[in-house]
């Protein structure tokens, strides 16, 4: 089987997660988060590209540009840095494009977005593809979208080379 390729993208505010107060974070930083994806991900012989970006545009061209160079997208399109400035729309079209590519799409949060009180924009929300949502659970959001892209790219593999041998035996 090939390796799977995936995009962990990080929107604004995420690099900064050491500054914020320890209640809502932890001890957690990106670097930390970079390290488990990267140990998890080499266990699992998937190829990472693992990004953050503060610059909206620079994100939406990594999503959409960038598409054709990783089999699924792992997305945290905003800390808490109560970044409303986001423009959601740029980032559904771009995940709306992927999801026509049939490549598999999670949106992690680190912390519990529907926390009362939580000052965190809603889910991107795209309806169409093969869009999942993981959050609150700190690196363990993270981690569990990495197992959950590898299992569907690979179920997808076999699925199709279970195809091929079907139709090869004709």
């Amino acid at each position: 089987m090939t390796k799977n390729k995936l995009l962990v993208i990080n929107g604004p505010g995420l690099a900064d997660l050491g500054n914020y107060d320890g209640n809502t974070y932890g001890d957690i930083t990106l670097a930390k988060i970079k390290d488990k994806c990267c140990e998890l991900c080499e266990q699992l012989g998937v190829i990472l590209d693992f990004r953050q970006t503060n610059d909206e545009d620079e994100m939406f061209r990594a999503i959409a540009k960038d598409s054709d160079c990783y089999d699924a997208l792992i997305i945290n399109p905003v800390g808490y840095s109560r970044a409303a400035s986001v423009e959601f729309e740029l980032y559904r079209s771009a995940i709306k494009m992927i999801a026509h590519l049939h490549k598999p799409v999670i949106e992690v949060h680190i912390t519990n977005i529907f926390k009362q009180g939580a000052e965190i924009t809603k889910p991107l929300q795209v309806p169409e593809g093969e869009m999942g949502f993981i959050c609150g659970l700190g690196v363990q959001s993270y981690l569990l979208a990495i197992k959950a892209v590898n299992k569907r790219l690979n179920d997808k593999q076999t699925s199709f080379h279970k195809q091929v041998r079907v139709y090869s035996s004709r």
